[in-house]
């Protein structure tokens, strides 16, 4: 069959028609784009990255053989096109020929297969692993041709291999990757000095003619949004990643900066660990989602720039289930009972933890501190660098705040997040229900645009009956740019495509 975009399966965003242009024509010389972010880089090895900054570099250093717009519609990358059965079990890419990596060699087939194998070998840990465990193997024709077969039928394909961690590098170094990382992207890799900053240069050997423009890119470290926005008024960097909303107004007044926000399906939340005390009782969970109300979360923490949500799935989109009430109100009765039926008569007094360097996530924190008292939740707030969430808190800790960016298509955004041996269920909440597994795994099997919608909507009315956590909202996300920066949109996915960005001199 002739290659053929199935627009429902991706999460809806709103960007802007005028930001989407591209120039004619692209000469190299455009400059070193200076982009700021609040953490470090924990990992440098692409299959296993799990944060926005490193899915920042992800882009800019590698490529997947589909890429994602900024109006996420899917186009080729490292595949020049794709064809898929009738049955959508059998995908078959025909690749770019040319394609260097950065150390010289030409990219074959026999580099995606092993790239592939890697991602879906539990031993290298991926966080996008369970998203590619419908390949049930892969053929490589020839040097440039290669075919997925699939062992159930997956309409979105061709979207999941747009994702952050489904990049391509050399096959013989596999090894190296988290020190001397080599790809195939318009930038190559520098230097990385934790706490300060990353350099990429310009890859002169880009397989796409005249890309990129910049000559090189600075991604620097600093914590402090105040400080990185007083960088960006004074010139000192170009682009700021990730502005809190607050900021998003302060910025709009000044001629010098350019401020974007658009919507996203990116969310928020705080991670309840369903296997352990006290969160292990549903009457546990269901009494803070009566206890502390959506939209004043929305207005506390996000002045507005964001929307209630049942899980990551967006109210903007079609298969949201409009039709299940998120509360208005806190029902503070409603909660002491449950609580008490739970055996906490008196309340609740339970460590929160929120991430240092994280604003937003750490508003997120105290508002539910102060929401919840009432009805019984006594929340004392630790604060814990980022950096040690992995080690020290995801999946251990009863309730702390975390949140993840948005995802190519609605499945890759729930499955990995909710099914009980999805990778991200089980690095997080620990959730185990049976209707929901049913619900994604039939959604899954289908092409069948309506159909999926039931089964989508069905798992969020079962959310709602049991949650899995506390889904606080999806939010906007937005970057300020320098008026000398030339051809950048910002991206929903929360990532930047510079392969045509320019800064005036």
């Amino acid at each position: 069959m002739p290659l053929m975009r199935r627009d429902i399966l991706a999460l809806p965003a709103i960007v802007a028609a005028s930001s989407l242009s591209r120039p004619a024509s692209a000469q190299a010389g455009g400059g070193v784009l200076r982009i700021v972010v609040g953490s470090n880089l924990r990992m440098l090895d692409v299959h296993k990255t799990t944060t926005g900054e490193e899915y920042i570099y992800d882009v800019l250093v590698f490529n997947g053989l589909t890429r994602m717009r900024e109006d996420m519609q899917i186009e080729p990358d490292l595949a020049e096109s794709w064809s898929y059965s009738e049955d959508l079990k059998t995908w078959t890419f025909r690749l770019r020929r040319g394609v260097k990596f950065h150390g010289g060699r030409e990219m074959e087939a026999a580099d995606v297969i092993a790239n592939f194998r890697r991602i879906m070998d539990p031993e290298t840990a991926s966080a996008a692993r369970s998203n590619y465990d419908m390949i049930a193997g892969m053929d490589a024709p020839d040097a440039y041709t290669v075919v997925f077969n699939l062992s159930y039928p997956y309409g979105g394909f061709a979207d999941i291999l747009s994702d952050r961690q489904a990049k391509i590098v050399p096959r013989e170094a596999f090894g190296t990757q988290a020190t001397q990382p080599v790809g195939t992207g318009p930038f190559m890799f520098r230097s990385y000095t934790p706490g300060d900053r990353m350099l990429l240069a310009r890859n002169p050997d880009y397989f796409e003619p005249g890309k990129p423009r910049l000559d090189g890119i600075e991604i620097r470290i600093m914590p402090e949004m105040a400080v990185r926005v007083a960088a960006l008024q004074a010139g000192d960097v170009d682009v700021v990643w990730d502005l809190g909303p607050e900021n998003v107004r302060a910025l709009r007044d000044n001629r010098a900066v350019r401020v974007e926000s658009i919507a996203t399906s990116t969310w928020d939340g705080a991670i309840l660990n369903n296997q352990t005390g006290p969160f292990s009782d549903i009457r546990v969970r269901q009494a803070l989602h009566l206890a502390v109300p959506k939209a004043d979360i929305v207005e506390l923490v996000l002045f507005g720039e964001g929307a209630p949500t049942l899980s990551p799935i967006p109210p903007t989109h079609p298969f949201f289930a409009g039709d299940v009430p998120i509360p208005a109100r806190a029902d503070v009765a409603g909660a002491r009972r449950l609580l008490a039926q739970a055996g906490h008569a008196r309340g609740i007094r339970v460590p929160i933890v929120v991430p240092v360097g994280r604003p937003l996530r750490e508003r997120l924190g105290v508002a539910l501190q102060q929401l919840g008292r009432p009805a019984g939740f006594e929340f004392e707030v630790q604060r814990v660098p980022y950096a040690r969430y992995s080690a020290e808190v995801s999946g251990k800790a009863p309730i702390y705040i975390d949140g993840f960016f948005a995802r190519p298509t609605v499945d890759t955004a729930l499955y990995p997040f909710l099914h009980s041996r999805g990778s991200w269920n089980t690095r997080l909440w620990h959730y185990n229900e049976p209707r929901v597994d049913a619900a994604l795994e039939a959604a899954r099997l289908t092409g069948d645009v309506a159909q999926q919608r039931t089964h989508y909507q069905a798992m969020q009315r079962v959310l709602a009956e049991n949650p899995a956590s506390f889904f606080a909202y999806t939010m906007n996300f937005a970057c300020g740019y320098r008026t000398t920066v030339r051809d950048i949109a910002t991206h929903p996915m929360r990532w930047f495509d510079l392969r045509n960005a320019a800064v005036a001199s």
